[in-house]
Parts: structure tokens; C-alpha cells; sequence
């Protein structure tokens, strides 16, 4: 066999590494299953994609997550079955049974036996209403939602760190109260981030809902997700002693509650009081 002058084995080298260069079915498998994990999210900026450093089954749970955000899906509607949902990903339908799985500790959707996967939502009815104690007739009596006051503002600086807001950001300000035969048992202070939540300020001056999540939801397009509630025993100040008809410095109980939708981004902060003797505090722990 003769031997090849450098230039022809440098020529066969670089046609060898360009054979190896184009892909190969395999590669383009893999090259697909890389791509944006969703048609929806294939319009989106490359650094609001799953990250593909991460396991290909945190990569499907957070383009899922990013799906549901954009409402691909509304709340309470069923996602696609299981073996659907792996197809459309090429996943196994044991990976894909991980991501759910993720997701419903996430509280970002649920299981429902023997019907399936759904979206959820914020129940606040269950949610706030379970630290008031019912005086009605009826056990299921819902109460009557007053809203005292409402304007826009620049919040206070711990407000506004709460919804990660900037310093010169607007929120919306409510004071509703909730009763029940003509009782006061709520008074709640919110703010909302008035970029998202503008067209609610419209909406409020000629309603007045027994419950403001769906109303978000409706009027905002904002679907809320997960509650972090603190729960403190102040003594009432003189305003708000005197919502309740109370005597100042009375004891009630002050709920803290940060909202977040299913992106994990803060979209209320809500201060409660409940009188400590209209107070009563109920959980189902499973």
C-alpha cells in the first residue's frame, strides 16, 4: 500500500470528521427531544425553557409548569392522559408518572381517582374562612363580602418586598370584611401588584364576590396556586378595633398570607384579623 501525502490524509481526516459532524437519526432523536419541550413554549426566549443541564424528567415537569402557567389548561380541567402525555414528550410513562407526581407535591395539580389529572386551583372558601368560627343558621351559610375601601398606592416597603415588587411599583389596595348575620367575623387588608391586576380596580366598583380567587382568575387571567399562612394573637388598633365595634387593644388573630400562582411568583399579600372569640382554627392532616 502506498503511502498517503500529508495533504491526502489531512483531506480524508476533515471528510471523516464532517460524516461524523452530520447527524444521524440517533442524533436527531436526541437533538429533538432537546428542542422546546412544548409548541407553545417554542415561541418563547431560550432562558424561559426548561433547563437542559437538568434530568429529562425535571426538564418535562417544568416545561409542564410553564405550560400550565401560560394556561394550556384551565383550572379544574383535566390534563391529557398519562400515556399522552409521555408520547408527546417521548418519555416512558413511568417517567412521565414522576413528573405528575412532582407537580401534585408542587400543589400545582391533583389527582382525582378514577378520573385523572387536574389543574388546581386556590379552594378559598376552605382556605381563609376555615379560622372564622360560623354563627349562622345554616353550617354552610356563606358570608357577605363588603369592600370598605379601595385605591391604588405605592405599598409599604415590606409589602412591596413581600410581592417583589420595585420601589416605585403600584399595588392595588382593598379593605374588605366578610359577615355573617350582620356580624363582622373578617377584616382583610390586600394588596395586589397592580400591573396584573388592574382591570379587577373596574370590576370591584360594581361587584362585590363572596370569593376573590376565581374573580382573578375571570378578570386578571391570574390563577392562583398555594397559600403561605402565618397566624399571629395581636391586640386590635384603634381602626380596626372599631370595624368589629370592638374596644381597642381586644385580642384577635392576625393571618399573614402570601399568595403565589403556579409559577411560584407572589400575586397577594393579605393581612386578616379574626376577634380571638370569633377565631377557630380547623385542618385535616393525612
Amino acid at each position: 500500500m502506498r503511502a498517503l501525502p500529508k495533504f491526502e490524509m489531512l483531506l480524508m481526516l476533515i471528510k471523516k470528521s464532517a460524516k461524523n459532524a452530520s447527524p444521524s437519526k440517533k442524533n436527531t432523536s436526541l437533538l429533538k427531544k432537546n428542542a422546546p419541550l412544548s409548541q407553545k413554549n417554542a415561541s418563547l426566549p431560550s432562558e424561559n425553557g426548561p433547563d437542559p443541564r437538568l434530568p429529562r424528567y425535571l426538564q418535562v415537569r417544568d416545561d409542564l409548569l410553564q405550560r400550565i402557567t401560560l394556561r394550556s389548561w384551565a383550572a379544574d380541567e383535566a390534563l391529557p392522559s398519562e400515556d399522552k402525555l409521555a408520547a408527546e414528550y417521548e418519555i416512558a410513562v413511568g417517567t412521565m408518572r414522576k413528573v405528575l407526581d412532582a407537580l401534585v407535591t408542587d400543589g400545582v395539580v391533583e389527582r382525582v381517582r378514577g378520573r385523572g389529572t387536574f389543574v388546581a386551583r386556590a379552594a378559598e372558601r376552605s382556605s381563609m374562612l376555615r379560622f372564622v368560627r360560623i354563627h349562622g343558621k345554616v353550617k354552610s351559610q356563606l358570608p357577605t363580602a363588603h369592600i370598605r375601601s379601595m385605591t391604588t398606592a405605592i405599598p409599604p416597603a415590606a409589602v412591596a418586598d413581600k410581592l417583589k415588587l420595585k420601589p416605585r411599583d403600584k399595588a392595588l389596595y382593598l379593605h374588605r370584611t366578610r359577615s355573617l348575620n350582620d356580624e363582622i367575623v373578617l377584616s382583610e387588608h390586600i394588596w395586589l401588584p397592580l400591573a396584573r391586576f388592574r382591570k379587577l380596580q373596574k370590576y370591584l366598583k360594581s361587584n362585590s364576590p363572596p370569593f376573590l380567587y376565581p374573580v382573578y382568575e375571570s378578570e386578571c387571567d391570574v390563577l392562583v396556586s398555594r397559600a403561605i399562612d402565618d397566624l399571629t394573637a395581636k391586640p386590635l388598633n384603634r381602626a380596626n378595633a372599631s370595624v368589629f365595634k370592638l374596644k381597642t387593644k381586644t385580642v384577635a388573630i392576625c393571618v399573614e398570607r402570601l399568595m403565589l400562582d403556579h409559577a411560584g411568583e407572589p400575586v397577594e399579600w393579605r393581612t386578616s384579623f379574626v376577634p380571638a372569640e370569633r377565631f377557630q382554627h380547623s385542618a385535616e392532616i393525612l
